[in-house]
Order: C-alpha cells, then sequence, then structure tokens
C-alpha cells in the first residue's frame, strides 16, 4: 500500500498552489495530504506489526552518511528558522520546506529498502514520473497553442513572449520541477526504446509500453521547450550529453544528433524560440538582474557567512541590500549555491551539497543501472538549472528532491 501512496505523492506534489485555511491557520493541499501519508504510515506500520523491522532499520541506517547528512541539513533548518528572529511565515517555510519532505524521505527510505517492497516501490515511482511528465506536458502544448490556463502576463507581449506553465503559476516553476525528472527517467526511457537491458525487458511489460514511455518523455520535453526557461534547456541538455558520454553507443549518438540537429532547426525556424535564445547577448532585463541579485546575495553572506540570514533570509533583508532602484522584489538571488548559503547558513551549504556529492559518487559507482545513473543525472540537471534559478525552496521541488534522493 505505501509504495502507491509515495507514487501518488509525487503526483500530487504541484497541488500545493491550493490554499485554503485549517483551524485559523493557512496551509495548502500538499502539506494535508503530506501529513496524511505520515498518519497512514504509522497505522501500517502499528498494525502490519512492523515495529521491530522498523526500530532495526533505524538503527542501522541512520549511521550512514545519507542519514547523517539529512539530519544536518534538518539541523541547519532548525537554526535557520531562529535567525533574524521567528515568524509564522517563517516556520510554514521550516514544515514545507524541511519536515515535511525529509520525513517523507525516511519514510521512502524505509519501504525502499524492503526487500519485499523496493522494486515495486521503484517501478510506481518511475511510472508516476513519466505519468505527470506526459500530462503536463500535454497540457503545455495545448497551453501554448489556446492559451488555455495561461496567466495574461505569459500570453505574449511587449514585455514577456508567449510560455506554457502547465499546472505551475509560472513558465519557470514548471520548468524547475520538470526538468530533473525528465533526467532522471532518461535511462529508462532509452533502455525501453532499445531493448538493451535484459532484466529491464523482462521487468516492464511490453513493446507497447516502450513506445508509451518515450511518447510521455517526449512530450515532457517539448513542454519543457515551450516553457520558455533556459535554464531548464540548459539543465536538460547537460544531463542529455552527460548521458550520451557515459551510456554512448552508435544507436545513442546517432539517434542524439539527429534529435540535436532537429531542435535546433526548430529554434532557429521558430521566432520566439530564436529570440529567447539570443537575447541574453543582448543585455536582456533578466540576464542583467541575475548579476544583479548575485551581487544582493554575496552581500548578505559577507555580512553573515557563517549563519546567514535565516530562512526567508534574502527577501526579508531585499530593500537594506538591493542597490538596483529599477529591480523588483525578488524572493532569493536565483544561484543555487547563494541560495542556500543565505537562507540556510554555513552548515545548510554544506550538508545539501554534501547531499548531492554522495549522491553523484554512489549513483555513479552504480551507473550501469537506469536508476542510479538517472539519479545522477537529475542531481546534474537540478545543480546546473540552479546556477541561474531556485531549484529547492518551493514545497514541490523540495518534496521531490527528498523522494528521489531516498533511492541514493
Amino acid at each position: 500500500m505505501m509504495q502507491y501512496l509515495l507514487a501518488l505523492t509525487l503526483l500530487l506534489a504541484p497541488t500545493y498552489v491550493v490554499r485554503f485555511s485549517l483551524f485559523g491557520r493557512p496551509t495548502n493541499l500538499l502539506m494535508v495530504w503530506i501529513f496524511l501519508l505520515w498518519v497512514i504510515f504509522i497505522l501500517w506500520i502499528v498494525f502490519g506489526k512492523r515495529l521491530p523491522s522498523l526500530f532495526h532499520w533505524l538503527r542501522t541506517e541512520l549511521k550512514l552518511p545519507q542519514a547523517i547528512l539529512a539530519l544536518a541539513f534538518l539541523l541547519a533548518g532548525v537554526i535557520s528558522l531562529f535567525v533574524g528572529g521567528i515568524s509564522e511565515e517563517k516556520l510554514g517555510q521550516f514544515i514545507v520546506l524541511f519536515i515535511q519532505p525529509i520525513g517523507t524521505f525516511f519514510i521512502t527510505w524505509y519501504v525502499w529498502s524492503s526487500s519485499n517492497q523496493g522494486l515495486m516501490l521503484r517501478g510506481l515511482l518511475i511510472r508516476a514520473v513519466l505519468i505527470f511528465i506526459a500530462v503536463s506536458g500535454l497540457y503545455a502544448i495545448i497551453q501554448y497553442f489556446t492559451l488555455l490556463g495561461v496567466p495574461v502576463a505569459w500570453w505574449g507581449n511587449a514585455q514577456e513572449p508567449k510560455r506554457a506553465v502547465a499546472f505551475f503559476l509560472h513558465p519557470n516553476f514548471y520548468a524547475l520541477f520538470i526538468t530533473p525528472l525528465l533526467a532522471f527517467v532518461l535511462p529508462v526511457v532509452n533502455d525501453q526504446w532499445l531493448a538493451i537491458r535484459k532484466e529491464l525487458r523482462s521487468e516492464l511489460l511490453t513493446t507497447h509500453y516502450s513506445l508509451l514511455t518515450t511518447v510521455a518523455w517526449l512530450l515532457g520535453a517539448i513542454g519543457l521547450l515551450l516553457s520558455l526557461s533556459r535554464g531548464g534547456w540548459l539543465g536538460l541538455a547537460v544531463a542529455v550529453g552527460l548521458y550520451i558520454l557515459v551510456a554512448g553507443n552508435r544507436k545513442i549518438i546517432k539517434s542524439a544528433l539527429v534529435a540535436g540537429a532537429l531542435v535546433i532547426l526548430i529554434v532557429v525556424a521558430v521566432p520566439n524560440f530564436r529570440y529567447r535564445v539570443l537575447l541574453p547577448f543582448r543585455g536582456e532585463k533578466s540576464i542583467v538582474a541575475r548579476f544583479s541579485l548575485w551581487n544582493t546575495g554575496w552581500k548578505m553572506v559577507k555580512d553573515n557567512p557563517v549563519l546567514g540570514k535565516g530562512l526567508l533570509g534574502f527577501s526579508n533583508n531585499w530593500d537594506k541590500y538591493n542597490t538596483d532602484p529599477g529591480l523588483q522584489h525578488y524572493p532569493g538571488p536565483h544561484n543555487i549555491f547563494l541560495n542556500f548559503w543565505v537562507d540556510t547558513g554555513l552548515l545548510g551549504l554544506i550538508s545539501f551539497f554534501g547531499l548531492i556529492a554522495l549522491a553523484l559518487k554512489r549513483s555513479w559507482q552504480k551507473r550501469k543501472t537506469s536508476l542510479a545513473l538517472g539519479l545522477t543525472l537529475a542531481c546534474v540537471a537540478l545543480v546546473v538549472h540552479g546556477l541561474v534559478d531556485i531549484p529547492y525552496f518551493k514545497n514541490d521541488l523540495a518534496l521531490v528532491f527528498w523522494l528521489l534522493y531516498a533511492f541514493v
């Protein structure tokens, strides 16, 4: 049962946008679902007589590096909650960025470690990712040509080009969510299409399934293209390039060259795409804004290099440190290193990138398996995209990061 609920949790990640009040306090659907998931897990443990197994697992697994780093990151969140003064808004951020995702990580890790649960969870999670990629990609395609569900700001005007948002509030939010997922399932999709791995051929259904996985991935990739997120494009491109280097054979290289040439032709032929690529070289406002944001974030770091500014520190200290009068208020410095350093301090920065380094090391050692290589590609896509955006500090992004991390 827990395997299905964890896969469903990934599909429900974007429901944080469904906001309401509960007992007089602001909350959202995803937040409520996570607490419900925890309650179901406790009941599953108690009534399934799994308490001895859970305690044994805790005694052994909590000594492992990923558990130590996860707890260090949680400690960084606790400290950051109080740096600069605690508030209800900061407490909410602490719950959705630390407590809920890390708690769900340990649940997923336990289920994955169970010999009779892990393989099924892996298959269900991959299917959940593919379903979300396909459905959101199809919706993004429909949006781009009909403007169905697209906020007016992204209809295409003198300030912003037409961009798809799928189920999200902003095209960049969509790209931040979908890019690491596309990278994560890329090896599985390719293995299905080429039928290279015998174990996957026996495990994962038929040729029809292989075709469906490929179509799902392509729909997601097209959706990402139509989001016009250059950070997402770059993150996925680097992940795909790494995959070709690692798993490349003649068929993969040939397919990649054909696909790359086709993408280039499309970008060159479609003005909206072509201008999106060229504008950064012409001093576009978003590029200029990034340099200003990085400068502002660095000034905050220099003032508080150890503890940072606390959760929401960049946003709360914006007026004090921003020196660009033409720049609107931003919630973060749009750089993964500065994001963690400013809001979670040196401990948060070190522990998070310790998690990334461990994931890369472990998954690289097992790169002959699709799941491990997919984790490597997802981490690479996340970090590369994060050089120009905010890839963790949102409810859904934090949750999906820890769901995938359970498989390290």
